[in-house]
């Protein structure tokens, strides 16, 4: 497994800064947060584009800073922000943001019901399938077939 795809995978906006503040690397949920690609930002001081960022301050002091919330324009989330030390020195910062939005859609189904969580994770994967095959009629067989259901189940679990 590479570094890469393992960062890309979590739900975490993650943020990874050089000595100076500047950005190496974030993946898609970080992107999506800041509203920027890594291919224009990348290079850039943190600070460009969130004027109140700790990273500095961490990568200065070398102390780390964990679940804090913080709110910069509309935005709310919580951020843990590391020291990456090498060699006895700081080379920069790990920055890990998770909205409240995302925060309170994790604790609303934590909340749910052994039901609600099986009917939930049942339509996610007919729909899922159902991008996989089409939603035509000829989709919606080749769907039910994949999923072990019959068609009238895939029509009523569509409808729930």
């Amino acid at each position: 497994m590479q570094v890469h795809s393992i960062l890309e995978s979590l739900q975490q906006g993650i943020l990874i800064c050089d000595q100076h503040s500047r950005i190496v690397f974030f993946n898609q949920v970080y992107s999506d947060f800041i509203g920027v690609p890594l291919e224009t930002a990348k290079g850039h001081k943190i600070t460009e584009y969130r004027k109140s960022a700790i990273a500095p301050e961490v990568i200065w002091s070398g102390i780390p800073v964990e679940g804090m919330v913080r709110r910069e324009g509309t935005q709310e989330y919580f951020a843990s922000v590391y020291p990456i030390w090498e060699e006895h020195h700081i080379r920069g910062s790990i920055s890990i943001v998770t909205s409240l939005v995302q925060f309170e859609k994790r604790e609303s189904e934590a909340h749910m019901t052994l039901e609600e969580r099986v009917r939930r994770f049942e339509r996610q994967e007919i729909k899922n399938t159902l991008l996989l095959y089409g939603r035509d009629m000829e989709g919606k067989q080749k769907a039910a077939k994949e999923l072990g259901i019959s068609l009238a189940t895939l029509y009523n679990k569509i409808k729930e």
